[in-house]
């Protein structure tokens, strides 16, 4: 993404406490604005950026202080790209499995509904860990 012309980018990195939330998805907002999505679109990368982030949030950081979380919007006409980048423990997100949709509520297994939604919202989730401590996820979604 280093090529990438400033117009069809933007970055945001905040501590990962709740009352940040807001602040991220304003930037999601704002990427999908200025690359001119759909409102369909919009919503679908609001959704996986707000699951990614508050999964970060919640368990990344739950054994010490919060750290940064970084989010990096780029796009093109046919696509939007965003890394979301922490030094949280590392966790893969491919570990998770598909939740159970079938079983009654009572019945299932906690967990895992919220990877799956962000698979659902985006056409491609990529897991890295990062150099030294933390984690990279690369969402890929097709604009329509």
């Amino acid at each position: 993404m280093s090529g990438t012309p400033e117009a069809t980018r933007l970055r945001i990195t905040r501590a990962a406490r709740l009352e940040n939330l807001p602040a991220l998805l304003d930037a999601a907002e704002r990427a999908c604005e200025r690359a001119g999505t759909s409102a369909t679109d919009r919503d679908a990368v609001r959704l996986a950026v707000e699951e990614v982030s508050v999964n970060i949030i919640t368990y990344g950081y739950v054994d010490g202080t919060p750290g940064p979380i970084t989010l990096t919007f780029a796009w093109d006409p046919t696509q939007m790209t965003i890394e979301i980048e922490d030094r949280a423990r590392a966790f893969s997100p491919d570990t998770i499995g598909a939740p159970d949709l079938e079983s009654d509520w009572e019945r299932r297994e906690p967990g895992g509904l919220g990877w799956h939604l962000v698979r659902q919202m985006v056409d491609l989730v990529r897991y890295r860990p990062n150099r030294g401590r933390g984690n990279h996820v690369t969402l890929v979604k097709q604009i329509r």
